[in-house]
């Protein structure tokens, strides 16, 4: 089952539009479960977009505040069935005045 695993550093007023840009499985290569978690830090302030193909499966919504490295399945409140070509996507948003980490991670589970 492959991971994908990463924290990602958004200056005030920042956005990153995918942060699994440019990764092996960007793109779904076989039919799959998608589970994802993210996990902000204490200030609060990132905003997560996840989709999975044309499935929003969270649009501009604050996410946890946990600070650390998501835990399964605690963390993995996200779930969606994908086939290929499916694109997967993260996008965030910092609306602070902070810099902030966000911690992220999906899991791609072979059907």
């Amino acid at each position: 089952m492959p991971t994908i695993r990463g924290v990602t550093n958004l200056v005030a007023g920042a956005s990153n539009n995918n942060v699994l840009s440019g990764s092996a499985y960007e793109f779904v290569q076989f039919p799959a479960r998608i589970d994802v978690a993210v996990v902000g830090d204490a200030a609060g302030t990132i905003r997560a977009t996840v989709q999975s193909g044309s499935d929003v499966l969270l649009e501009e919504s604050p996410v946890s505040r946990a600070a650390r490295v998501p835990v399964w399945p605690d963390d993995y409140d996200l779930s969606d069935v994908a086939a290929p070509p499916d694109r997967l996507k993260i996008a965030l948003r910092n609306t602070g005045g902070v810099a902030v980490d966000t911690f992220w991670s999906m899991r791609i589970t072979p059907l």
